[in-house]
């Protein structure tokens, strides 16, 4: 998963892209998801015992749901008419797309 170093690797990386000008759609995302689970680092949340249901919405809607208990969490994003689903934990991401194909 990205992000799967540690807490400095997050902050380097949203550190690096705030500093770009304007960012691709990409990079927004990346920002976005990397943005909230340094959310979960800085308030100290047990990633396992949370529950999320949180709705971002503007230009890149995106919605992270976790229930407690469960170890990964869905991250889904809607770019125009594409929508995406990651899977995340309070240690990076991972397009859902390319875990499925890991199985084929």
């Amino acid at each position: 998963m990205r992000g799967d170093k540690d807490i400095k690797y997050l902050e380097l990386e949203l550190k690096r892209m705030s500093k770009v000008g304007e960012l691709s759609i990409e990079d927004q995302i990346n920002f976005n998801i990397l943005n909230f689970i340094r959310t979960i680092h800085l308030n100290k949340q047990d990633f396992i015992q949370e529950s999320f249901g949180t709705e971002f919405y503007g230009e890149l809607p995106m919605t992270f749901r976790k229930k407690a208990g469960q170890v990964m969490g869905l991250i889904t994003v809607k770019t125009g008419d594409d929508e995406r689903t990651y899977v995340f934990n309070d240690r990076g991401y991972e397009l859902l797309e390319d875990l499925l194909q890991l199985k084929g």
